[in-house]
């Protein structure tokens, strides 16, 4: 019987796939489409778990035929194959064309792990998309699947006990030939020396493949170490040390991965207003971004400065060393854990792996947006002085270009009066 057809009879429940993206200021699509700019910082995912990952990549793509104890796909044409039945020559394609037994009973063929495993791959080796908590928990998914393999049904699903019929030795019979002993049961591997001598010898077979070492096949239960178990277990959590053929398993680096993910952080977070969408629900943005108090500090101190208006009372945007606009779009704020909440809900960052720790922040505003935000952090709570104790007012105000600034010295119509505070800003209090 096969060394690979007996592993797994436990159906596997694959987690939901979803599109991914991440890292160095890359593009995330906000709430109503507004361009938000990520720095994801997932420590040495893409370094040193990446490095192990194709290390251990590789080694199974190496690892074939003779090298594993097996004839591979030159048995695929001998006679008495079943039908349907193929063989494979390397560790890798054992690992991922085998088809669950759960799977097989529906009729269906099933690859395990070709799609959590090709999936873990691109979130290794594509440090340009944003991983998000439907990968972590995809792979934690995945990492369980492999775990249950080692107790799973008994113990009967772990490589290392899966039975193999083979002979106990050989003698002389008459003719000439040789015949079997006797026959027993080793686990693990079949490819004993007794079995090689009665493939040889009694079978007639040329250039038959030596026996494996032995301590790929032993007693049910035993310590044997076949290429399937070091592939899957070595060096994780249900096998200690590292393998002979394979330094660390999947199950080790898929670990590591699950250990090294909880670290994740935002270094950086830019909800660009300016330049990408998020036009929708203008005034509920301003009054969240109102009362976010990095911000309205920030505001409140550049529009306490004689320096934000020119000699004459102009207010420049931009293009100035104190243009106000310029000078909140570019501020980069520090950010604590209470922070990150607002930041994660203003973003649309929930699903994003490290919002909870975003390190900085940076929100880039237009006009209009900075006008509603004036209306909210001053106007609408009495804040209505400038430097030289003129109030703040706005060419709208009596019909002039919506979003922009009177001159700090201009005198306000008689009829304009201080705005009501809205209903919503009393909330926050």
């Amino acid at each position: 019987m096969s060394w690979t057809t007996q592993l797994w009879n436990r159906p596997i429940l694959k987690a939901k796939k979803k599109p991914v993206k991440k890292k160095g200021l890359v593009n995330f699509k906000g709430p109503d489409g507004v361009k938000v700019l990520l720095d994801q910082d997932v420590g040495e995912i893409h370094t040193q778990v990446k490095g192990d990952f194709d290390k251990w990549k590789n080694k199974c793509n190496e690892l074939s035929n003779a090298d594993i104890g097996v004839v591979g796909k030159a048995a695929n044409n001998s006679k008495g194959v079943p039908e349907g039945k193929e063989y494979f020559d390397t560790l890798l394609e054992h690992l991922e064309n085998h088809v669950t037994g759960a799977a097989s009973r529906l009729g269906i063929e099933k690859h395990f792990f070709k799609g959590p495993l090709a999936e873990f791959e691109k979130i290794l080796g594509t440090p340009d998309r944003i991983i998000t908590d439907d990968d972590v928990k995809e792979m934690a998914g995945f990492t369980e699947d492999i775990a249950v393999f080692y107790s799973g049904n008994e113990g009967k699903s772990n490589p290392k006990n899966i039975p193999f019929r083979v002979p106990t030795g050989v003698s002389p019979a008459e003719g000439g030939k040789f015949e079997a002993d006797g026959w027993t049961t080793v686990y693990g591997h079949y490819r004993t020396p007794q079995y090689v001598e009665y493939r040889t010898k009694v079978k007639d077979s040329k250039n038959e493949i030596p026996a494996v070492d032995s301590s790929w096949y032993g007693d049910e239960g035993g310590s044997q170490k076949p290429p399937m178990y070091q592939a899957m277990f070595s060096n994780s959590s249900k096998s200690e040390g590292e393998g002979a053929l394979v330094t660390t398993g999947l199950l080790g680096i898929l670990e590591e991965f699950n250990k090294k993910i909880k670290g994740a952080e935002l270094d950086i977070v830019i909800i660009d207003f300016a330049t990408g969408g998020g036009i929708s629900n203008m005034e509920q943005k301003a009054e969240m971004l109102a009362n976010f108090s990095l911000l309205r500090d920030h505001i409140k101190r550049l529009m306490n400065n004689p320096a934000t208006f020119s000699a004459n009372g102009k207010v420049a945007y931009s293009g100035s060393p104190n243009a106000l606009l310029d000078n909140i779009n570019d501020k980069k704020f520090n950010v604590s854990r209470k922070s990150s909440k607002f930041i994660t809900t203003l973003g649309g960052l929930e699903e994003v792996v490290g919002h909870e720790r975003i390190n900085k922040f940076q929100v880039r505003l237009t006009r209009p947006l900075l006008k509603l935000i004036l209306d909210k952090v001053m106007r609408e709570k009495g804040l209505f002085a400038t430097p030289d104790n003129k109030k703040i007012w706005f060419t709208a105000d009596d019909g002039g270009v919506k979003g922009v600034l009177r001159n700090w010295g201009d005198k306000i119509p008689d009829n304009l009066k201080p705005i009501k505070k809205s209903w919503v800003a009393s909330l926050w209090r």
